[in-house]
């Protein structure tokens, strides 16, 4: 008979390590436990038992069959598989499934036989309606799943308050397995709903993938893991919840559930815990739900993040149940990461968002739960956050052994380990991830505040801002007045897209809360408490210098900018308290500045709650904010486009769907480097201004082509590998001081220390490659750029740090550290690992001189230290000396002729070894972090390095854009007086592949200049290129200031007939010559497009772009203007349109195009000097019944189009016949009666009292509601005085 089943670590078998974690929310209510003796079915398999238990077969032939034997002392059965047999003991050998082996002599034993079908299979329990799937299950998967499980998954789980009744658990999981049986009926009928249900599913992504079914497989599938499978037979009710099971992930291809599906997967779930929310977490409901200060919802200062949890609910909570409540409780609009061993739980509400956003199957019990491993970390809390959630992670800080250290020392009651919150993850807040290294964009964090100033101002309104990317550690800090439309601010928006806002509560103007909604792509939003939470500026400047006092104390956080070219950067050792240069300017400002450092002090507030304040001002990049506001434009380097400039010409987000295709920035994008792509992005939302910037930045872009080509190419390659360096590199900085998930507190079971160490290894690869890189490009032929010169000297633009990488190519073999996971440093490397080697060479050496005297002591020798087990330094002396051997050695051991002793000297000896290898390992675990030290203390030149070598990448992409270009390409002229001429003018976007069979009609134009109109009327029919031509030369004048260089591609025939073409000028600009004088801003208006979300129609918001060109426009700004004034009737709309040009011409005299539908424009301005009649050229003629046929020839050609031709875009969307020849007919008729009636008096003109409206709109003062009310009133006088015209 087999003896009882042996107990493992003083728990029954019986209780499970699934049951252990379910039974964190149970109730302790009883310990004992009770035994069924019937044999129970089988839970995991649809395999069938045997009828007879001791069927006749052959010794020999059931060797790998599986069967069950009964432990009568257990009163249980148990699983296992036949191995082997031995002829000569008569005896089987039985592996358990917990990999325990026995010999029995089956005959003697009570067994059931289970005959195995060809696969085996684990069924999905379904709750109401959940359809069950069937999956196979590899034997030798469930096996190493298993033992994984059991050997180290919960190790440190036994000193929790679990607080659970372990025999309900058990007892669940035999009913489980017994309704698996009597539910063998419904297999065919489940069968065919599954294939009707298999249509539907994808491959399932599970959030813990193969780490999900282990969890399932060692907790719920078998009941204990490692240990014997001892299953009871006590059914609970069948109509208790069924957790579904996690699929294994070897031997099939499981299929991914449909959003359909899992809409029904989650739903069930709900449904099957809602009564039980509804009855124990009764206080959740809207009517009865308080605060943590007992508010109720519409109260004064409600705070829906916190909850109040009654006196009643917390007593019925065992010691884990409270822990996570408390945390909870004070965090209700976050997801808590809930750590408990190596996996983070996720429990109640916050268990059916990782069902539903992470895959996440349900673990067993009444309560919702489900979890992952830790080593999934980092995959699912990018998930959730890039979906919009916040994730609150609660880490253990303290071990099982730890908590049981200070229970006896301490006389502590807790019965849970010590967990704390160590981060707090969101959108903004992300710094590494596999999404966030696949997308190259920065994820600005953008807090905004706001002062509303009298009307006696300029204007209505300043913005304090503060973006940060907490990636690259970078801060743009600035204050800007703005108008009554928020227009810079939604330039802003539209520049960084933050993808998470941070604002004032109830302070923000309703301007600004539309502005802020309609520039933004679904951010995530934060409220925060003025004063106690969105700081002061007086609040912000005593946290920063409290902050920088202590971190300036320490080696790695001298200044950003000790060494370097941006001076914006240093910090000054003066009364100011060693802030940033960039804070102490807006400090110095007063008012002009204290906005700025309440959006400061908002971003940081926010940050120490995700324990990120620290560690980003540590090593943090100040930036002002470059071109805030609209004033003084004439003094700022940089073009500005607003929003709608941003948009409508699609630089970086298309208007079909929000993503980069078919933009200007996607044609122009060729770096290699991620950090190059983020300054591209930079350049192109501010292009240059000033002239002798723009001619340096052209003769860079020289520089790199021409017989520096293949320089510029092999630049590029070098470069092609390499990771994110700015990102990495404010990881490595932020890693330098423990905190948050990194603290040395916090218990982590996957070796985060191997992944820093490879981390710092790749980047110190990294800059090595930069280096040399760099160094290649040194050796450029005739180039006359000052700007590459600088970038390229060692000492100004490249930093010098040749010695400095050699100090640490020198310190470790980089090779094997990256490869072991641990640095072992070369000698003088540092002293104080050297001084602990230098100590265990020195014992070691005393040892060897102690061995030399007892050879002479005793006389022989052949006497030698020998290590047995883990006893080192034993003394092996021959069995004829031991009666020589003196009475105080220490006998350890013997061997056949030999016994083994300790001295008292060894064991001195031995004593300091332990002592000095210990000394060696602690520092050898600390070398890491001391190395890390020394490489920030150098962080400004690393910085600086990514700075240049980004600089050169993006100056190779734009020299090389020309190979995704067709067409010949000139070097613009910059010009004195303002004007704009182009022959041959191309678009840099379109080519003959998005075109499909045609090729882009190039054209000329001239706008201002001696003997030019400074602006033009474009007419033309409807689709003949209107538009297409007012963006081409928009984005021509952005290529010019930006200094796009694109190669001829007739160059390849010119090396063939010149071999010194290469020398000359490249070209910038689609055509084939350009000239214009700097643009200092470029206004859009094009497209029908309302902001109901804003309360804005169409027209109002055409208008209101309109209101910012008359208000914002200079001498100096290119205007285009599309369709003015169609969302309203003709004669208003005609009117507008006509005063708005009128406005344009005489008062601002800037350049611009102006594209209308409306003739009589035309008509009126065909003798202004000041304004040049165009229109795209088409050819007409008849089609079916009279109706016209327009065929578009895409020239422009001088003078006006008599017609728009809209019945023939009518024709080309299908409309049927009847309906063409009626609009036919109609049209013509409407085109008499319009003759007629402008016959007489065609020469009254209306402009002068329409810039006499526009002069008293202009007067105004904008406050609240003035620009929709004007806007209307002058809508309404238009009306009349038309009529009366």
């Amino acid at each position: 008979m087999a003896p009882p089943r042996r107990q493992s670590n003083g728990r029954s078998p019986l209780v499970n390590q699934q049951s252990q974690i379910t039974s964190f929310f149970t109730k302790r209510n009883s310990t004992s436990l009770s035994h069924s003796p019937s044999p129970p079915p089988l839970a995991k398999q649809t395999s069938k038992l045997n009828p007879n238990p001791k069927p006749n077969r052959s010794p020999s032939k059931i060797v790998e069959k599986r069967l069950r034997v009964y432990w009568p002392l257990d009163k249980a059965w148990y699983d296992a598989v036949v191995k082997s047999f031995d002829k000569n003991r008569g005896k089987h050998l039985i592996l358990y499934d917990d990999y325990e082996e026995e010999e029995l002599d089956l005959g003697k034993e009570k067994i059931e036989w289970v005959e195995e079908t060809a696969g085996r299979f684990k069924r999905l329990r379904r709750g109401a309606s959940l359809v069950f799937k069937k999956v196979v299950i590899d034997d030798e998967d469930v096996a190493e799943n298993l033992n994984e499980k059991s050997d180290d998954n919960y190790d440190d789980l036994s000193d929790e308050d679990w607080g659970g009744n372990a025999e309900e658990e058990v007892s669940e999981d035999a009913d489980e397995e017994e309704m698996d049986l009597e539910d063998e009926k419904e297999e065919e009928e489940e069968e065919e709903l599954e294939e009707e249900v298999g249509k539907k599913m994808s491959k399932r992504k599970g959030g813990g993938k193969a780490e999900s079914y282990k969890r399932k497989a060692s907790g719920v599938g078998k009941l204990e893991s490692g240990k014997k499978s001892k299953i009871t037979a006590n059914a609970s009710s069948k109509e208790k919840f069924k957790a579904w099971l996690a699929e294994p992930v070897k031997k099939i291809e499981i299929e991914k559930a449909s959003s359909d599906f899992d809409k029904v997967l989650i739903a069930d779930g709900l449904e099957k815990f809602g009564k039980r929310e509804a009855e124990k977490l009764h206080f959740l409901g809207p009517k009865v739900r308080r605060d943590a200060n007992r508010k109720r919802p519409g109260d004064v200062n409600y705070n829906p993040k916190t909850l109040y949890l009654p006196p009643d609910f917390l007593k019925s909570l065992s010691g884990g149940q409270r822990q996570w409540w408390e945390f909870k409780s004070k965090h209700m609009d976050k997801v808590l990461f809930f750590k408990m061993g190596k996996f983070y739980e996720l429990f109640e509400m916050d268990a059916h968002i990782g069902a539903k956003e992470l895959n996440l199957q349900y673990m067993k019990g009444e309560q919702p739960h489900c979890g992952f491993p830790e080593r999934n970390f980092s995959m699912n809390v990018e998930k959730l956050a890039r979906k919009g959630y916040r994730v609150l992670v609660v880490e253990q800080t303290e071990t099982p052994e730890q908590l049981e250290l200070r229970r006896k020392e301490k006389g502590a009651k807790d019965k849970v380990v010590k967990r704390e919150i160590c981060a707090v993850v969101t959108k903004g807040t992300l710094t590494e991830g596999e999404m966030l290294s696949a997308n190259p964009d920065p994820s600005y964090l953008l807090a905004v505040t706001e002062s509303c100033q009298s009307s006696t101002s300029h204007s209505d309104r300043v913005f304090g801002v503060c973006a940060v990317d907490v990636a690259t550690s970078r801060i743009i800090i600035g204050q800007f007045e703005d108008d009554s439309e928020c227009s810079a601010l939604c330039c802003l928006l539209a520049e960084l897209r933050p993808v998470e806002l941070i604002r004032p509560a109830n302070l923000l103007s309703l301007e600004t809360e539309r502005a802020m909604l309609r520039h933004t792509r679904t951010p995530l939003v934060n409220e925060l408490v003025p004063s106690a939470e969105f700081w002061d500026a007086e609040k912000t400047v005593h946290e920063v210098k409290t902050i920088y006092k202590c971190v300036n104390d320490q080696p790695a956080a001298r200044s950003v900018n000790d060494v370097g070219t941006d001076a914006s950067n240093s910090t000054k050792d003066d009364e100011l308290g060693c802030l940033p240069t960039v804070l102490c300017s807006l400090l110095s400002a007063g008012a002009n500045g204290s906005l700025a450092l309440s959006a400061l002090g908002g971003t940081l507030y926010y940050l120490k709650q995700a324990f990120l304040d620290v560690t980003l001002l540590r090593f943090a990049k100040f930036e002002s904010l470059r071109s805030s506001g609209f004033s003084g434009i004439a003094q700022k380097p940089y073009m500005l486009l607003d929003a709608a400039a941003l948009e409508n010409l699609e630089i970086f987000e298309n208007i079909l769907n929000g993503d980069s295709s078919g933009t200007l920035y996607a044609q122009l994008n060729h770096c290699v480097t991620a950090f190059g792509k983020r300054l591209l992005r930079t350049w192109l939302a501010r292009p240059l201004y000033h002239t002798h910037l723009i001619k340096e930045r052209q003769d860079a872009v020289a520089g790199l082509k021409g017989e520096n080509l293949s320089y510029s190419l092999e630049f590029r390659k070098a470069l092609s590998s390499l990771p994110d360096m700015e990102r990495l590199l404010a990881r490595i900085f932020a890693s330098s001081e423990a905190n948050g998930r990194n603290a040395n507190k916090v218990v982590l079971y996957e070796d985060a220390a191997k992944k820093q160490l490879q981390e710092f290894i790749s980047a110190l690869r990294g800059c090595e490659l930069m280096v040399q890189a760099c160094s290649s490009l040194g050796v450029l032929e005739d180039v006359e750029s000052t700007q590459l010169h600088h970038l390229l000297t060692t000492g100004k633009g490249l930093p010098n740090i040749h010695s400095i990488l050699k100090h640490f190519k020198d310190a470790f073999d980089w090779v094997d550290a990256n490869n072991s996971g641990r640095i072992i440093p070369h000698k003088g490397v540092d002293l104080e690992y050297d001084s602990a080697c230098e100590r265990v060479e020195e014992i070691e050496s005393n040892l060897t001189k102690h061995l030399e005297e007892l050879r002479e002591l005793l006389g022989d020798s052949s006497i030698t230290y020998v290590t047995v087990g883990k006893d080192e330094y034993l003394l092996e002396v021959p069995e004829s000396l031991r009666g020589s051997v003196p009475r105080d050695y220490e006998l350890r051991s013997s061997k056949k002729g030999f016994f083994r002793y300790w001295t008292p000297s060894i064991k001195k000896f031995l004593g300091e070894l332990s002592l000095a290898k210990s000394e060696k390992e602690t520092a050898l675990k600390n070398i890491l972090q001391r190395l890390i030290g020394q490489f920030c203390e150098d962080h400004n030149k690393w910085r600086q390095l990514v700075s240049t070598t980004a600089e050169l990448d993006v100056l190779i992409s734009l020299a090389i854009a020309s190979d995704f270009y067709e067409g010949p390409t000139c070097r613009p002229r910059i010009l004195g007086s303002p004007c704009l001429s182009a022959k041959g003018l191309g678009h840099p976007i379109l080519t003959s592949d998005s075109m499909g069979k045609g090729s882009f009609v190039p054209n000329d134009i001239t706008i201002g200049g001696s003997g030019h109109a400074s602006f033009i009327l474009l007419t033309g029919p409807n689709m003949g290129g209107k538009s297409t031509l007012l963006r081409q030369v928009c984005l021509a004048t952005i290529l010019a200031q930006v200094n796009i260089f694109f190669l001829l591609i007739v160059d390849c025939l010119i090396v063939f007939i010149d071999p010194h073409a290469w020398l000359l000028p490249r070209s910038d600009v689609p055509a084939e010559h350009f000239e214009l004088s700097p643009v200092d801003r470029i206004f859009v208006r094009m497209g029908a497009k309302d902001h109901i979300m804003s309360g804005q129609s169409t027209f109002l918001t055409e208008l209101s772009e309109t209101a910012l060109m008359l208000s914002s426009a200079t001498p100096h700004s290119l205007v285009a203007l599309d369709e003015l004034g169609r969302g309203t009737s003709t004669s208003d709309g005609q009117a507008i349109a006509e005063s708005v040009l009128e406005h344009f011409v005489h008062k601002v005299q800037c350049r611009g195009m102006f594209s209308t539908h409306y003739h009589r424009l035309a008509v009126d301005y065909q003798n202004n000097s000041k304004v040049s009649l165009f229109h795209m050229a088409c050819q007409v003629g008849n089609g079916v019944e009279g109706a016209e046929e327009v065929t578009f020839l895409y020239r422009l050609t001088s003078g006006a189009c008599p017609k728009s031709y809209g019945v023939n875009v009518a024709r080309i969307a299908g409309l049927p016949d009847t309906v063409l020849r009626t609009a036919a007919s109609k049209s013509r008729e409407f085109e008499t009666a319009y003759g007629k009636h402008r016959r007489k008096g065609c020469e009254d003109s209306l402009p002068d009292k329409m810039v006499g409206f526009i002069r008293e709109l202009m007067g105004q003062s904008t406050s609240e509601g003035t620009c929709i009310s004007s806007l209307i009133e002058l809508q309404q006088r238009v009306r009349m005085v038309v009529q009366q015209h």
